[in-house]
């Protein structure tokens, strides 16, 4: 899985330049940043897998029980 795809969000487009200036500055390591750049890819796949898995659940509960979702409704 391509897990860069997430450093081109606003949160991972921020630690990129947070990193940036503290490799600039030779408070960290470009070797440190890019080990903080791994950790955040799979630490954001892994919630997004997560998040998607629960919403999964709920929608087959929806479809399963469509007598339900009438009452909850109403």
């Amino acid at each position: 899985m391509a897990y860069g795809l997430y450093r081109n969000t606003t949160l991972g487009n921020s630690l990129q330049e947070s990193l940036d200036e503290l490799i600039q500055s030779q408070q960290i390591t470009p070797q440190l940043a890019l080990q903080v750049l791994l950790q955040f890819d799979k630490a954001i796949n892994s919630r997004l897998v997560q998040r998607v898995r629960n919403r999964s659940n709920i929608l087959l509960r929806i479809i399963k029980f469509p007598s339900l979702l009438f009452i909850m409704n109403w």
